[in-house]
């Protein structure tokens, strides 16, 4: 007899033709992988769209390829089209290589659409093991800075993948390459440097990862175990090659190479001033913490760089945007390069000002091809030599014979300045002491205070900073007005915070010797001129409590020196090494060394 159904279960079976099978129990969900876990956030938050940023924007940090066949017109047309949907003005190609492959690369970007692009070179590590590769590779680097490259590019492979014949990797600090970083402080070009990478990659692929996702996927991204170097220890090279090269300026990628460490990249920005950071495929990191990273980027706004590290796509520069411009919260950033982290991200809504450095203004003084002949002088780290003399009189007025053997030294007018003048500055030292002639323009002396030890600051001043030892935070301070009236002080300066008192012994051979003159006037306040000079010596035995106060030759001070004006009411600066709105910036002060 046929099989009865009851009309239920008939019904029931018919109501499922054409749907899906699903072969999964309630209960398979608990074998979820963890590779296909894809939640979608329940939150109802404010969704702002940013199609183009409140500036036009400079990317440091982009890689379009290189060469004729990859640059075809049409390629570069597509570049250029997601370019200006995005408000992108210009875009650094790391890409350029060298050789044909590089002129090829500087033709169809560069020349094609000038101040669109700027193209970087790259390091030929072939042959490492010849003993005079690093000066084959920088003369090779010479000719493609005169080829037209802007800059030049390292990638992670340095430190990670590079080696000798013997298997031993190649360093980044290795002497090797002291000859390249030098032909870049000549050549005035950055160096962008990819060191080490996320730490997450340089620990086990288990449970406790939080770039699994990714490692998964990609497990040649992980460096954890085998023959990898340590990550620390790679970072470490790194920050010795700043140190060694002050004049040489490095753009650190990915914030520093240590986005998940934003104490440790402030350390070295404090500490190293040729240092600049760019956030290139890093705002998974800064935007899980925005509180810390808006603070950053408000202390360091002088100091960082706009940069995607994503070929141009006008989706992926709005995440940029969002994330610098708006206070949403909790949105994925996955567009604005690739899936990195299990997490989303927060803005950090940065005020108009922060944001046009971030977007232009940096980028405009540090990149060569950018900034005019003056700022890239105000850029380059301030160090000189200081030559040695015998003791000599001071007379206010520069005439000793002593002031022939060195060269003078242009101070800077700090933004926002109003009076157009010039100040610079000589340094000498003795076996007692160090010398320092001061050599102003002015149009009217602005000095009240008849007796010394008085707040000289909120006058006519020139003011020197004396940091004999970088270990203690502790540094001399000197000032002297027109009216040859002084102001020296010690000044311990923990975390920013700093007060100052006199030297509790100032007599004998420790007390100073100074005089100023005016020229064309009469040295009273008030009167008209066309200028002022000081000049200062300053024996060590002041600064004995500090150490290292006694330099021989090869010794380093760090030191800065400034001058203010304050012609008609209105306050004019200028300084020796840039420094932030305080003359306190102690850890951008410039270098002294002794010859």
């Amino acid at each position: 007899m046929p099989h009865r159904f009851p009309c239920a279960l008939l019904v029931a079976m018919l109501g499922l033709i054409g749907q899906p099978c699903v072969a999964q129990s309630p209960d398979d969900i608990r074998e979820l992988k963890l590779k296909d876990w894809q939640p979608k956030s329940m939150l109802k938050t404010k969704v702002t769209r940013v199609e183009k940023p409140m500036y036009p924007v400079i990317d440091v940090h982009n890689h379009l390829g290189g060469g004729k066949d990859r640059l075809k017109p049409e390629q570069v047309a597509k570049y250029l089209t997601e370019m200006n949907e995005a408000g992108i003005r210009t875009v650094v190609n790391l890409d350029g290589g060298w050789g044909e492959k590089l002129t090829e690369t500087i033709a169809a970007l560069d020349l094609a659409h000038p101040g669109r692009f700027l193209t970087y070179t790259l390091i030929n590590f072939d042959d490492i093991d010849s003993p005079n590769w690093g000066e084959r590779e920088a003369a090779r680097l010479e000719e493609s800075f005169k080829a037209g490259a802007k800059g030049l590019k390292f990638h992670k492979t340095f430190g990670l993948r590079v080696r000798f014949k013997d298997g031993k990797l190649l360093r980044v600090d290795d002497p090797k390459l002291d000859p390249i970083w030098q032909a870049c402080a000549k050549n005035d070009r950055p160096v962008t440097i990819h060191v080490a990478d996320p730490a997450a990659f340089f620990t086990p692929l288990d449970r406790f990862n939080e770039r699994w996702h990714e490692l998964n996927k990609n497990p040649n991204w992980l460096f954890y175990g085998g023959d990898n170097p340590n990550r620390q220890d790679l970072l470490d090279q790194l920050h010795r090659v700043i140190e060694k090269n002050p004049q040489t300026t490095f753009i650190n990628t990915h914030f520093g190479n240590n986005a998940e460490d934003l104490a440790s990249v402030a350390e070295k920005l404090d500490k190293y001033p040729n240092m600049f950071v760019d956030f290139d495929a890093r705002i998974s990191e800064l935007g899980r913490q925005p509180h810390t990273a808006r603070k950053f980027f408000l202390k360091y706004q002088d100091r960082i760089l706009f940069g995607t590290d994503t070929t141009p796509r006008r989706e992926a520069f709005r995440i940029y945007y969002r994330f610098l411009e708006t206070d949403d919260e909790y949105f994925d950033c996955s567009e604005s390069h690739h899936l990195q982290g299990f997490w989303n991200i927060h803005g950090i809504n940065l005020p108009p000002d922060v944001l046009e450095k971030i977007y232009r203004k940096n980028a405009e003084r540090v990149l060569f091809g950018l900034k005019s002949p003056a700022q890239r002088a105000l850029m380059q780290p301030s160090v000189t030599t200081v030559n040695k003399t015998a003791d000599f009189d001071v007379t206010g007025d520069g005439s000793n014979p002593a002031w022939g053997k060195t060269k003078w030294l242009d101070l800077h007018k700090r933004g926002g300045a109003n009076h157009d003048y010039s100040t610079r500055i000589k340094i000498l030292y003795s076996p007692t002491g160090l010398y320092t002639l001061m050599e102003a323009t002015d149009k009217k002396l602005t000095a009240t205070f008849d007796k010394d030890f008085e707040n000289l600051w909120t006058e006519d001043v020139f003011e020197a900073f004396l940091w004999p030892e970088e270990k203690d935070p502790v540094y001399f301070e000197y000032e002297i007005s027109p009216l040859n009236r002084e102001l020296p002080i010690v000044v311990p300066n923990l975390e920013g915070k700093f007060k100052g008192w006199l030297p509790w012994h100032y007599d004998g051979d420790r007390k100073t010797r100074k005089a100023t003159s005016v020229s064309d006037g009469e040295k009273k306040s008030g009167s008209s001129i066309s200028g002022w000079k000081a000049e200062v010596f300053i024996p060590y035995a002041l600064m004995e409590p500090m150490r290292n106060a006694t330099p021989v030759s090869g010794t380093k001070w760090r030191a800065n020196f400034y001058r203010v004006d304050h012609d008609g009411g209105k306050s004019t600066g200028w300084d020796w090494a840039r420094v932030g709105p305080s003359f306190h910036d102690f850890r951008n002060f410039g270098t002294l060394i002794f010859e």
